[in-house]
């Protein structure tokens, strides 16, 4: 399957407050755009990036993403949007088979979400991540407002993903028309046929005004945590069940890695640790899978906006010996936040005999946490 992407960032963003554009403002080290593409540059399947540029400013934009210069290709956009994505789309392989359209002033793409609208699309020709709308909802007419239900409305993300064939024909006929849209899922409605929804990521939003550059930052989290070694449990790691005569003691399963990581994570957000929200007095909590919990803090960190970037955990364990256990707990942890797996390091140590872990009494484990937020 070849992938094209086109990454619309010849809009002007004034909104944004910046002076120039802001798709070539810095987020951390990196460009806006760069670190938009770079999600796309991770998957073997996509063979190039189309970036549409504003008119005398693709050198900045060749150098902003020089990184990338072996899938990077360069086109001046529009005076509209559609005709902008109309010439990124012209600029693709002429044999890709899906084209991906992405807004170049969303960096916090996901893996995950990048991952599904390809599986959608790949199914069904097209794909359109949304989200529900959280807010109330008026419709305002001069000095007369109602009420509208939100349940029937939801806010649109990119990437939005379509058969290439399909979608250069819409795009054709848009041009042909004279017709404007304000995104690809109206230009492929309009001529092709419905699109296919699938569910959007809280965390991928677009920076638009000085508030979303001001207030995201990278934020780092470190959690702790120690269970005792007793006969008659099950060692749960990482959600691994891992073959030895002892296991965790606990309220839940004791997944020490699992209940370290959350902690980071929740740290990493100014959150309250896991004793407070998921407190040993709850039976509902009674022998709960932590992955499980996992999900929730994942959740918590999406409703706060949260962007989960990498997690790094050292076990401290002096038997058993964990090392063929590890990609899997990498997995595990991986897929419930919806990161690639490489973006979770586990590593596992003894304490050469010394402590409570150095007598087999107990496995500790440490984690730390980078969020966007």
């Amino acid at each position: 399957m070849k992938i094209n992407a086109v990454l619309p960032c010849a809009g002007r963003g004034e909104r944004a407050g910046l002076g120039f554009n802001k798709t070539l403002a810095l987020l951390g080290e990196k460009p806006v755009a760069l670190v938009s593409a770079e999600q796309f540059a991770a998957l073997p399947e996509v063979t190039r990036i189309v970036v549409v540029c504003g008119k005398g400013e693709e050198e900045d934009f060749r150098r902003a993403l020089s990184p990338l210069a072996d899938k990077t290709v360069f086109v001046t956009g529009g005076e509209t949007r559609t005709a902008s994505v109309a010439a990124g789309i012209a600029a693709c392989e002429k044999d890709c088979e899906i084209i991906a359209v992405h807004d170049g002033a969303r960096p916090y793409l996901s893996q995950a979400l990048l991952r599904r609208t390809l599986d959608v699309c790949e199914k069904s020709g097209s794909a359109l991540p949304v989200l529900p709308v959280t807010d109330s909802l008026r419709e305002v007419h001069g000095e007369f407002s109602r009420a509208v239900d939100r349940s029937a409305y939801y806010a649109v993300q990119t990437p939005q993903v379509f058969e290439a064939r399909s979608l250069r024909r819409a795009y054709d006929c848009a041009l042909s028309d004279g017709f404007t849209f304000s995104d690809d899922a109206q230009v492929f409605e309009r001529y092709i046929g419905r699109v296919t929804l699938c569910a959007g990521d809280p965390a991928n939003i677009k920076l638009t005004t000085p508030a979303d550059f001001a207030a995201r930052g990278m934020r780092v989290g470190c959690g702790f945590d120690t269970h005792r070694l007793v006969e008659g449990r099950k060692l749960i790691l990482g959600g691994v069940t891992i073959p030895h005569v002892k296991g965790l003691l606990g309220h839940s399963d004791a997944d020490v890695l699992v209940h370290a990581v959350m902690d980071a994570l929740l740290s990493a957000v100014h959150a309250r640790d896991i004793g407070v929200l998921f407190p040993d007095t709850d039976e509902k909590y009674a022998g709960i899978s932590s992955m499980k919990l996992l999900l929730e803090v994942k959740k918590l960190l999406d409703e706060k906006g949260a962007a989960v970037i990498n997690v790094s955990a050292v076990i401290l364990a002096q038997k058993p010996k964990l090392k063929d256990h590890i990609p899997t707990m990498s997995a595990n942890i991986a897929q419930v936040l919806g990161i690639p797996e490489e973006r979770v390091s586990i590593s596992a140590t003894t304490t050469e005999g010394i402590g409570l872990v150095g007598r087999e009494e107990g496995i500790s484990a440490r984690a730390c946490a980078l969020v966007i937020v």
